[in-house]
């Protein structure tokens, strides 16, 4: 009897050792597992922060610049009013189409390939979100959108120097000449329509990108909690293993004290 006593003991004792060493190690898996997603997910955010800054400059330029061609619109409805003096007029037309527009709209093409570099990283993080539920399925992609708004101004530069030597080389008529003005306000007023366009869609990408940076931050937060959850109930279940041990090993010293019977 105090043979078996003993053997109760010792098993008792090393299921709960292997018991403490499993627990541990589940909650270290646990943590482990937890500190690799949450790495991910931190990541994935500070990505689309850089991404976000980076667009949020580019619309504050884009502004600026489609600001720039409202006044430049001004000057040449300006120009239209005033042209008495029909030499000074055609200057005005040909300064502002061949030099201010296309320098404006030259200052916003050189932009666009770092512009669509940046899409497409917002692209790709957002896509990669989708294991965290954040909801991304564009019918056309950000930076082929913003190539389709590049492509639509490639030739606006040309197309406006175009018409300034077409204006420099009016020789009279001042129908001619506000002809002319007319047409250029018509190709500044579709720059302009072009460009707020493109302020529109990164815009709404913008609100896309915050609305995941926050989806990312809250899934970090309920992984947060879950692995603490998760180990709690391996730290009971651990506890509840010990403590049947314990029993086991009460058991085996009773016998094991407990003097053998006699015949």
């Amino acid at each position: 009897m105090r043979l078996l006593g003993v053997a109760v003991m010792l098993v008792a004792v090393a299921f709960g050792i292997a018991a403490v060493m499993a627990g541990s190690e589940l909650r270290s898996a646990a943590e482990r597992r937890a500190d690799g997603l949450d790495q991910t997910l931190a990541a994935s955010a500070t990505a689309l922060r850089a991404a976000d800054d980076t667009v949020a400059i580019v619309v504050s330029s884009i502004d600026q610049i489609s600001s720039g061609l409202v006044a430049v619109e001004d000057a040449a409805l300006e120009s239209i009013r005033t042209i008495d003096d029909a030499e000074n007029a055609v200057g005005k037309l040909a300064d502002i189409s061949g030099e201010d527009v296309p320098r404006i709209v030259e200052a916003l093409q050189e932009a666009m390939p770092a512009l669509i570099q940046v899409a497409d990283v917002i692209d790709s993080t957002l896509g990669t979100l989708s294991i965290v539920g954040v909801p991304y399925d564009p019918e056309v992609p950000f930076d082929e959108s913003l190539t389709r708004v590049a492509a639509s101004i490639e030739d606006l530069p040309d197309q406006m120097r175009a018409q300034a030597i077409a204006i420099g080389e009016v020789a009279g008529g001042l129908g001619r000449i506000a002809d002319q003005g007319g047409e250029l306000i018509v190709e500044i007023g579709v720059a302009r329509v072009r460009l707020n366009e493109g302020l529109q869609l990164l815009r709404s990408y913008r609100e896309t990108t915050e609305s995941a940076i926050a989806s990312v931050e809250a899934e970090r937060s309920v992984l947060e909690g879950s692995v603490v959850d998760e180990q709690t109930a391996i730290s009971w279940l651990t506890a509840a293993v010990v403590a049947a041990q314990v029993a086991v090993f009460t058991v085996g010293a009773v016998l094991a004290v407990r003097p053998a019977a006699r015949g």
